[in-house]
């Protein structure tokens, strides 16, 4: 590798960063003010077609991923399809925490944060390349879709608990694979340099899901 396609990595890894941060800081912000704003509250409580926009808006956009990578290397499309995922899924993610106190949203942020932080560690300075793990990782997914579907008929505390804890095992599996194929190097599977805006958007997505399933475990505890 010469020094300029390591001052070339370096600035896309960079770019990444702070897309990222751009996106987390965004949807804290909305977060904030739907679980400590009792209008905001009652407003979204209204409005519950937002909620249905911003799924299926989320969902078109998460297939789009699969079928049309292709989009999301074109500028400007890719940053407006970045902007409306990240809108849609903070509504969602606010319309779930407005059912939990903002005392166990705030330490579910706390522990997603350390929690991401730790993993980012691993993934940085591991010396096992997970990059090869998707496949494994994706019958995980369907054991909790076959989970949530069972839990839709028969409600179990340590089911749920279960649930909430194997969710967070393979998210934070999944963070460790998307940070190391965002890294690149000697990886096995790595992110090209035009697929900045699905590197982000695949650890966004890593990091909302891990505080959704911690922020249910600490509901389930304090029940």
């Amino acid at each position: 590798m010469t020094i300029y396609d390591g001052i070339c990595m370096m600035l896309g890894n960079t770019l990444k960063c702070i897309q990222l941060d751009c996106m987390l800081l965004a949807t804290t912000a909305i977060l904030a003010i739907f679980v400590t704003n009792e209008d905001a509250k009652s407003w979204l409580y209204r409005n519950s077609w937002i909620v249905i926009v911003a799924i299926a808006a989320t969902l078109v956009i998460l297939i789009m991923c699969c079928y049309c990578p292709f989009l999301f290397r074109k500028k400007p499309i890719n940053y407006i399809l970045l902007m409306i995922f990240v809108a849609g899924e903070s509504i969602l993610i606010s319309f779930i925490s407005m059912r939990y106190l903002p005392s166990q949203v705030l330490m579910a942020i706390g522990y997603t944060a350390l929690l991401v932080v730790a993993l980012a560690l691993f993934a940085r300075f591991a010396p096992c390349d997970f990059t090869g793990c998707g496949p494994y990782l994706l019958i995980f997914c369907l054991v909790l879709f076959v989970m949530a579907i069972v839990m839709f008929f028969y409600r179990s505390f340590w089911l749920l608990i279960l649930f909430c804890s194997l969710g967070i095992l393979v998210f934070s599996l999944y963070l460790v694979v998307d940070i190391q194929m965002m890294i690149g190097g000697k990886h096995k599977n790595q992110y090209d340099e035009e697929d900045y805006i699905l590197a982000a958007l695949s650890i966004y997505i890593d990091i909302i899901q891990l505080f959704y399933y911690i922020l249910l475990l600490l509901g389930l505890l304090d029940e």
